[in-house]
């Protein structure tokens, strides 16, 4: 394993020197670099076996597998519950490591830069045009000088980690966490690498990085990146949605040959970007939506004002609708709507899903998916599950490789960068079978050939260490 900072590789002076400049800056006005946070564990209320991270936990922690995490959107969460749903699954003693589950003034500055990456994810989403492309190319520079920053920072953020064994396995899913684990001295890490669009600020030096596709793997090693680095694992899927992947495929399937009603599950993002683009899709939809020729199940998370909108609107525009509002209640759904039933004479065309917690709100797509027949989402980290799905506008340039990858594997669309795009791609879906049932036919095939099965192999990665 290449321990070297940076991997060996070198940015320039000036680089270097605005580095140093903005670590400074950060240490002095968060009072940063100094404080080490007691840390204790509580049960996680959702994943029984799971143990939560946090400065105001109960019990003492003991050595297992720590996965690395941050609150910045659901993305990062929801790689989380990948890998611990196959922790658990083994009986891995496993602990969540969330940076903003922490209160410090370390958590405070990490948390802060987040607030302004969901402001402007929001509102290039909304607004388009010029700020549109102003973000999208922002989100795609993370060149060797972003790394050399956050690994500095990293170093400062050495005590949101203290307390923890050093002989714990660690599995991060957000750069940072990575970096600050091999700042601290942990014996072994392993870094999952999110999207398809390989930049700098992604890796962590001194960890085995992981990524999701061949082609990201080149690029990595074409960038300088050391072979003993990096590996491809598969994509980032949960234990439940993966061993059930070929059996829901095949019940997708049944569902196509017996004409029943399209069932699309509609997500909204993290930072709640989606909404606008979401009001315009039913707009121009609402006949189908009123005659049943499909159904939309929109999942706004804990974004309440999303939720309102939504809600409001479709009262205006008088469409039949159900809200699901808690986690039993969410469960009651998905045991009344199996992939075998026809819910069109006994629903409305439209369910709204809304949560007050974080986790209830990723978690809860995670289990929509596995009734849903197409799932409709930005080209995020949903872009790499096994269903067919339909992509919505990006938010940022750099998801833009997540939809070739899953065009590549024949079972996603073409990015819809406006709603009209979007609503005939639903027609295609609603009054013709082929494009359905080849995509199905791709998830099987490609769950064979264990394309879906990287977060499964990383938690293999480590188990031998704790055994």
């Amino acid at each position: 394993m290449n321990r070297e900072p940076l991997f060996g590789l070198e940015t320039g002076f000036i680089s270097k020197q605005s580095a140093n400049l903005i670590r400074a800056y950060l240490q002095r006005r968060y009072d940063i670099g100094d404080s080490m946070v007691s840390l204790k564990s509580s049960p996680s209320p959702l994943y029984p076996g799971l143990e939560l991270i946090s400065d105001k936990g109960k019990s003492s922690l003991k050595t297992g597998l720590v996965v690395g995490s941050i609150r910045m959107g659901y993305g990062h969460h929801r790689m989380a519950l990948s890998v611990y749903s196959h922790s658990l699954q083994k009986k891995i003693p496993t602990y969540l490591h969330d940076l903003l589950a922490i209160e410090s003034n370390e958590s405070k500055a990490i948390a802060d830069i987040d607030q302004g990456y969901s402001y402007f994810s929001r509102l290039s989403a909304e607004i388009g045009g010029p700020v549109e492309w102003i973000w999208g190319q922002l989100m795609s520079q993370g060149n060797l000088t972003s790394l050399e920053l956050s690994c500095q920072l990293a170093d400062l953020y050495k005590g949101l980690m203290g307390g923890i064994s050093l002989d714990s396995p660690v599995i991060t899913t957000y750069p940072l966490n990575g970096q600050i684990a091999v700042a601290s001295g942990f014996k072994k890490v392993v870094h999952l690498i999110c999207d398809n669009f390989p930049q700098y600020y992604l890796l962590v030096p001194g960890a085995l990085n992981l990524v999701q596709s061949p082609s990201s793997y080149t690029k990595f090693i074409e960038m300088g990146v050391p072979k003993e680095n990096l590996s491809v694992a598969g994509h980032w899927v949960s234990e439940d949605i993966l061993k059930n992947a070929i059996t829901d495929s095949e019940d997708r399937v049944r569902r196509i040959d017996s004409k029943k009603n399209r069932r699309f599950l509609i997500p909204i993002g993290g930072a709640g970007a989606q909404k606008g683009y979401i009001l315009d899709l039913i707009r121009i939809t609402k006949d189908s939506l009123i005659d049943k020729k499909l159904s939309y199940w929109i999942n706004t998370g804990d974004h309440s004002k999303v939720f309102s909108a939504i809600e409001e609107y479709l009262i205006f525009q008088k469409i039949p609708y159900l809200t699901v509002r808690s986690w039993e209640d969410l469960s009651l759904f998905i045991k009344k709507h199996p992939l075998r039933s026809d819910d069109s004479e006994t629903s409305p065309p439209v369910v709204l899903f809304h949560f007050h917690t974080h986790t209830e709100a990723f978690s809860a797509t995670d289990r929509l998916i596995r009734i849903a027949d197409v799932l409709v989402t930005k080209p995020s980290e949903l872009a790499f599950f096994p269903l067919p799905k339909l992509f919505i506008r990006r938010v940022g340039d750099h998801e833009a490789a997540s939809v070739l990858r899953s065009l590549e594997l024949g079972e996603g669309t073409v990015e819809c960068r406006e709603p009209i795009h979007a609503k005939e791609l639903i027609q295609i879906f609603c009054d013709s079978d082929d494009l359905l049932l080849r995509m199905n036919e791709s998830v099987i095939k490609n769950t064979l050939e264990g394309i879906y099965s990287g977060s499964k192999n990383a938690v293999e990665m480590i188990e031998s260490q704790l055994g």
